[in-house]
């Protein structure tokens, strides 16, 4: 009996202490957050005001960046995922550099603590951690299918032919609170969400609350689409030239 008292309390002690400390958070995020998300999360910190994009409002999200169902609040390992690398193209730096593991963890479920309740039991997860996807080598072939996916399900329409943002529906693109947004230039390489295939197809399956970018959970079903649509896309990047560096991303002839 005393034997399994022991270790009940231990076990205890044990899931405590994996438990993010809040009081910790707290102080991280007055410290590194609060001047743009605001003190208590909306999103109207006073270094917000000339930013574009606003900063994101935790309390009334919606959150872009997660690995389960549109509509749903992010995981914490999603949340420590976008404050450990940032957001690029937007005034989101990456903390991964400044912040230990430790404060990661704290701001991270500090920053989730703002948002509405779920129940944990009910949080569906349609994307695995990045180091469990097994992404099918980048083959011609596959890319050749992932161009033929990009034509078929309209993403040309946004994105455009070519992926550089300039589609039909660009210009009538809003987000969700009406604000015109423009649909990314898949050419510069500037995935918000993060480059690497398992970030392009986290993208995909879940979509980006808040924007026109649909969640392709169902309507992409077969794995191996979801990953030749993937390759397709991050083969349409291109390496900046010497003209890019100086002009912009496009030359004289386009």
């Amino acid at each position: 009996m005393r034997l399994a008292m022991i270790a009940a309390a231990l076990a205890a002690s044990s899931a405590a202490a994996d438990e993010p400390d809040l009081a910790r958070g707290r102080a991280v995020y007055r410290d590194a957050c609060a001047s743009c998300h605001g003190p208590t999360g909306g999103g109207d910190g006073p270094g917000a005001v000339d930013l574009k994009p606003k900063p994101r409002d935790f309390v009334n999200g919606p959150f872009k960046f997660r690995s389960t169902p549109s509509g749903a609040r992010p995981l914490l390992r999603d949340v420590v995922r976008t404050v450990t690398a940032g957001i690029r193209g937007t005034w989101m730096p990456a903390f991964g550099k400044i912040l230990t593991a430790e404060d990661l963890r704290a701001v991270s479920a500090y920053v989730l603590a703002f948002a509405p309740p779920e129940d944990a039991a009910e949080v569906e997860v349609l994307v695995a951690p990045a180091e469990e996807l097994r992404p099918p080598a980048d083959t011609p072939e596959l890319r050749e299918r992932g161009k033929q996916l990009y034509e078929t399900m309209g993403c040309g329409q946004c994105h455009g032919p070519l992926g550089r943002g300039d589609g039909p529906a660009a210009a009538r693109a809003v987000n969700d609170k009406g604000e015109s947004t423009a649909p990314l230039d898949f050419t510069l390489g500037l995935f918000k969400g993060g480059s690497s295939p398992a970030d392009v197809y986290r993208t995909f399956v879940t979509g980006l609350d808040g924007t026109p970018m649909p969640s392709y959970a169902e309507s992409l079903s077969e794995e191996s689409d979801r990953w030749a649509l993937v390759h397709y896309v991050r083969s349409l990047s291109r390496s900046p030239g010497p003209w890019q560096w100086l002009f912009g991303p496009r030359t004289p002839w386009e």
